[in-house]
């Protein structure tokens, strides 16, 4: 479990980086209106806003498994 702990806790400090990273640029909006759809820069903030979305699925996906886990183990001691 402490494994777990261990990824949980980095999966969440990238988290907060990333959002932080992302919070102190412009917006996506802006980025395309001044830069265009397909310019690196547009790139670059979709590429991302993507990461972090996926760092996200990642720790929801780890605290499910956790759940699961649990569960599994609740039953286990009940029967």
């Amino acid at each position: 479990m402490a494994m777990a702990d261990e990824t949980e806790q980095q999966l969440r400090e990238k988290i907060a980086s990333q959002k932080a990273a992302i919070a102190e640029l412009p917006s996506l909006e802006s980025i395309v209106e001044e830069t265009g759809l397909t310019s690196p820069e547009t790139k670059a903030r979709a590429q991302q806003i993507k990461e972090l979305s996926d760092n996200e699925e990642q720790l929801e996906l780890l605290l499910e498994s956790r759940r699961m886990e649990a569960i599994i183990s609740l039953q286990d001691e009940l029967h």
